[in-house]
């Protein structure tokens, strides 16, 4: 099998069996092509790879405290506190006190950043959709199935 960007020839031959490198290959084949559409819309913005990590981490964890955001990148608090300044200010982030603890700020996703994230799991949606309806309900119960066994194995 050929292997595109997605293998791991950047690891070490041994970390991944054959049958495990083909594993991952399929596996970031489905992530990249369908888990969030075209990506060509973060393009357009103005922002850096720090900005785009705080709203991917916003998105999946909603309301986040200055200082988990901080620990998650592994950055310092005024350095965190610098990189929402800007995304507050084009937009994309809602910071206010938090309702526990008064002396903590909870940052959340504006309206404009969840559109994006609406519209790129949007165009996902669509292509996995089109994809579902060229397969049989055979087939579909085998990746059904599958993505199931793979989803558990996955927790930890």
């Amino acid at each position: 099998m050929e292997y595109n960007l997605h293998d791991t020839t950047t690891l070490k031959k041994d970390i991944l069996s054959p049958d495990e490198r083909e594993v991952w290959v399929l596996y970031m084949k489905v992530l990249t092509s369908a888990g969030l559409g075209d990506v060509s819309e973060w393009m357009k913005l103005d922002m850096s790879m720090p900005q785009m990590k705080v709203l991917m981490l916003l998105n999946n964890h909603g309301s986040l405290k200055v200082s988990e955001i901080a620990d998650s990148m592994g950055a310092s608090l005024p350095n965190t506190t610098g990189l929402l300044d800007r995304l507050e200010s084009s937009g994309f982030i809602n910071r206010k006190p938090s309702e526990i603890d008064r002396r903590s700020i909870d940052v959340s996703l504006a309206e404009s950043a969840k559109t994006i994230f609406r519209g790129l799991y949007e165009q996902g949606h669509e292509k996995i959709k089109r994809s579902l309806q060229k397969m049989t309900d055979a087939e579909k119960e085998i990746v059904k199935q599958g993505l199931t066994i793979l989803s558990i194995a996955l927790k930890d």
